[in-house]
Parts: C-alpha cells; structure tokens; sequence
C-alpha cells in the first residue's frame, strides 16, 4: 500500500516537472498594450509601426516583435538570418531584420530581431 503512495507521488511529480520545463514554441503570439507606443520603442507610421518590448514575461527569450503593423510574436536577438529558428508549420525562412541601426556618433549598436515567414509575407 505505501508503495502504490510512493509511485503516485513521483508520478504527480514527474508531470508537475515536466508542464514547468514546456517552452513556448518559436514566434508564440504575445500581446502589446498601449504604454508600447506611449515609451516610444516602436518605429514608423501608423499602420506600419514595429514595435520591440526586450523584457516580455510571456515570451522564452524575453523579447516581443510587432513588425510593420502585423501581429506581434516572441522573437530574438540574431546577427544573421541564420541566428534565427524556423517557424513551426511554416514554409520560408525567418529573417534577421534590423529594427535600430548602429550609430557611430552616440555608441548605439544596432538592434536586431528574428521575424518569421508569415509575418513576412504579410508585409510583402
């Protein structure tokens, strides 16, 4: 009997563990509120403003992407197209796309983030 308690509660355990380490998959949805746009780290027009939140609590690797007015995801940092993951059920390659370039004169290094194929293809 007190062996049948022991394998139920490692049973009950090994779940518990195992729903905690689950990630998010690449490019998860991730809600913007409006204190975004009011911080001013969004760039461009309305209708086609990007926006970049570097600290998103749903996001795994903290960072939320709006690009060009479409939905935003959970992105990340890249240096090249081949920093970035595929899209899970998504044909096309993400691309690593610059949202603040460098600049020489205030020491600022340029800021770049990892947009999927389907936010792409809205866009184009």
């Amino acid at each position: 009997m007190r062996f049948d308690r022991i394998l139920a509660a490692l049973a009950v355990g090994l779940c518990c563990w195992l729903a905690g380490c689950e990630t998010a998959a690449p490019y998860a949805s991730c809600p913007l509120d409006k204190e975004v746009t009011d911080k001013g780290i969004c760039t461009g027009t309305s209708g086609s403003t990007s926006c970049v939140v570097r600290k998103h609590p749903q996001c795994d690797q903290d960072i939320c992407l709006a690009y060009y007015g479409t939905p935003a995801v959970c992105s990340q940092a890249c240096s090249a197209d081949s920093d970035c993951p595929a899209e899970p059920n998504v044909s096309g390659a993400a691309k690593c796309w610059t949202f603040a370039p460098a600049n020489a004169a205030t020491g600022a290094v340029a800021e770049k983030y990892c947009v999927p194929p389907s936010r792409l293809k809205l866009v184009n």
